[in-house]
């Protein structure tokens, strides 16, 4: 009983992680319309640069995100600007960015090479922290990525459902034409979101890489997990791809115990399944962007 708790605990922490790997691409699927494939390479780009950047200079890897992710914010505006000139739709989306994925994970592979990286404990102070509740054992990075993922979401929440900005947002996502006749520049709002949504990016990939070890190969192991979370939460929805992160994380942990690792995908695609056949809109639908 013992370890179930622990591995419920366990998935609800991981949860959190992966709701902070989808926020970002459920922000630009729900309101955007652009399914971004490369938003897997910019988690794993940010962890190599948090990896580089800490072995290079040995400074704490969590104050690396006051670089990484204003610079992926400039990234993620700076495509979404060609993405408007180049009138990708949401189709031509999917094959722009996986042909951005595939460049990414070449340089990544060509920089780092194909051998495991990670920053050891005498540079990574949270790398072997654990905080216990009794006997059960709370991981430090998975906590600080757990905290990270629900002030976020609740943040982003509140922005998008109270202040100008969201509002904007939810009027370009139900009909851009209509919002440009109510003041609302579409482009400006797209370019600033597509910016949030690769700065998301950026800061999941700061907790990947001061709790994991990274190696090219791992953004492709996201995928199942990463649109299960933002397909289930519901497209823009940030309390929702939180919820369903913690839904995928709790189920992962659990079967894992009773069943075995190999369990733990399996199940995680019954919720998916079961969720797209009872609630396909989504989890907390009347929150969501899109």
């Amino acid at each position: 009983m013992e370890l179930l708790a622990q591995g419920i605990v366990t998935g609800v922490l991981i949860g959190g992680l992966y709701a902070m790997m989808a926020l970002g691409l459920s922000l630009s699927w729900g309101a955007l319309k652009i399914i971004n494939l490369a938003h897997f390479s910019f988690i794993l780009l940010s962890a190599y640069l948090v990896y580089q950047v800490t072995v290079s200079y040995e400074v704490d890897p969590l104050l690396t995100m006051f670089v990484v992710v204003p610079g992926f914010f400039v990234v993620g505006a700076l495509m979404q600007v060609f993405f408007h000139w180049a009138r990708v739709d949401e189709f031509k989306s999917l094959i722009v960015t996986f042909g951005l994925f595939i460049i990414l994970q070449s340089l990544m592979q060509t920089i780092w090479s194909a051998d495991f990286r990670r920053i050891g404990p005498e540079l990574n102070p949270y790398e072997t922290g654990s905080i216990f509740i009794g006997n059960i054992a709370l991981p430090t990075p998975s906590l600080l990525a757990f905290i990270g993922a629900v002030v976020i979401a609740i943040v982003m929440s509140l922005v998008l459902s109270r202040s100008y900005f969201g509002k904007a947002v939810r009027a370009v996502a139900q009909d851009s034409e209509m919002a440009r006749a109510f003041g609302v520049d579409p482009g400006r709002v797209a370019v600033l979101l597509s910016g949030l949504s690769a700065a998301f990016s950026a800061l999941a990939g700061v907790f990947i890489a001061v709790g994991q070890t990274i190696f090219p190969g791992l953004a492709v192991g996201w995928f199942g997990i990463v649109f299960s979370v933002v397909i289930l939460g519901g497209l823009g929805n940030t309390v929702g791809a939180l919820t369903a992160g913690v839904i995928v994380g709790v189920a992962a942990g659990a079967s894992a115990v009773i069943w075995g690792p190999l369990a733990a995908p399996l199940v995680t695609f019954l919720i998916l399944i079961t969720a797209l056949l009872f609630r396909p809109e989504g989890l907390l639908t009347n929150r969501s962007v899109a």
